[in-house]
């Protein structure tokens, strides 16, 4: 880890767990998402990877992983989970320099808790080799349950904080629209956009729901882009042809 990094955000790792918590389904259909863009043997730099949960996922998909987290206790799990080719690296994600170019770099359900996100899109696109893919997921401030919400008047707008987000070390929501800005401000293409399981209720009553159901929500949220749980955007750095 560089001198000087703040551990503003390594506090939540003792309180949050994302293998048990309801954000796993959305971790899992992100993971699903990102695996049909990628082919075996390539390379894939994961910034954020928690506790490795969506590092499993690539990994079954064949593909060489570096992941990344500034919380040790997360990368602690992750190494005790993960097998194959991966790389587990203690750094701050906006900062961390890797010695090579990748064919993939995600950016899941991370990009809010970063406070210089030009910064945080600038490196990830440094990172790339030309024609690779930029992975970028988040949640949405324009979710139907977020909507549902504001006409009953729980919140007062979509870019309303939750205390829970807050507890989180959420600085800001972002919309698909602003996503694409940073993606633009790091040179990058947007190739792909996409929405991640409809989410019509808080999850702790989501979390109430059989697993058929939810996984239903997951396949429907084709239909529904704008107004999925998490919007998913896809980058491509010009030259070298596709990634995919």
């Amino acid at each position: 880890m560089r001198p000087g990094y703040s551990a503003r955000t390594v506090s939540y790792a003792a309180r949050y767990d994302p293998d048990t918590d309801f954000d796993r389904w959305y971790t899992d259909a992100t993971a699903r998402a990102i695996v049909e863009r990628v082919r075996p043997g390539e390379a894939v730099l994961e910034l954020g990877c928690a506790t490795g949960r969506m590092t499993a996922a690539l990994l079954a998909a064949g593909v060489v992983v570096v992941a990344v987290d500034h919380a040790a206790p997360y990368l602690d799990r992750a190494r005790a989970r993960t097998m194959g080719q991966v790389d587990l690296v203690l750094d701050d994600i906006a900062t961390v320099e890797i010695d090579r170019a990748f064919d993939h770099v995600v950016l899941a359900n991370v990009v809010h808790e970063v406070p210089d996100r030009p910064q945080l899109f600038g490196n990830a696109a440094r990172h790339l080799r030309a024609g690779g893919e930029l992975h970028v997921s988040l949640q949405n401030p324009s979710s139907i349950h977020r909507l549902v919400g504001l006409e009953l008047g729980l919140i007062g707008d979509l870019g309303e904080i939750s205390e829970r987000g807050r507890a989180y070390d959420t600085i800001e929501l972002l919309d698909a629209d602003e996503l694409a800005a940073l993606g633009a401000g790091a040179g990058l293409e947007l190739v792909h956009r996409a929405g991640v399981m409809l989410k019509p209720l808080p999850n702790s009553l989501m979390a109430t729901l059989p697993d058929e159901i939810l996984e239903g929500f997951v396949a429907v949220a084709r239909r529904f882009p704008d107004h999925s749980s998490m919007n998913y955007l896809v980058f491509r750095k010009a030259g070298g042809g596709s990634a995919r």
